[in-house]
């Protein structure tokens, strides 16, 4: 028996020596081999696209005042006491499979009227047409 769990370590050892060679060995190709730099045909773009963005929100920022700490402190803690007044009620989203939402949907379908049953169809075949 002592004889199996010390293969079985050494066959686990050599599993992971061998997927440490191929992870060094994929690294030294994509090293000699691989190309450097990905080329993006849309990075001018997104690039101009960031600095608009950012310009934008740079603006609001000074717009409301949100550069200077003690401003934004201030704004931080009159946000914090208003949540804080408010008084926690229930929700009124259901969320999907939720005991609440089969309940509703069994009082829905128990409130709803029966369908009218379908026209029962006559014993007696149709009369042949007349040729």
């Amino acid at each position: 028996m002592a004889d199996q769990s010390s293969s079985k370590g050494a066959t686990f050892t050599f599993v992971l020596g061998v997927f440490a060679g191929f992870a060094v060995l994929l690294t030294v190709i994509q090293a000699i081999w691989g190309e450097s730099t990905i080329n993006d045909p849309r990075e001018e773009d997104r690039l101009k696209n960031k600095e608009e963005i950012t310009a934008v929100q740079t603006a609001l920022i000074e717009k409301m005042g949100l550069n200077d700490k003690a401003k934004t402190a201030d704004l931080y803690a009159k946000t914090a006491a208003s949540l804080k007044a408010k008084t926690p009620k229930a929700s009124t989203m259901l969320v999907p499979g939720s005991p609440t939402q089969l309940k509703q949907l069994a009082e829905a379908a128990a409130a709803a009227p029966a369908p009218a049953p379908a026209a029962a169809k006559s014993a007696t075949p149709p009369a042949p047409a007349a040729k």
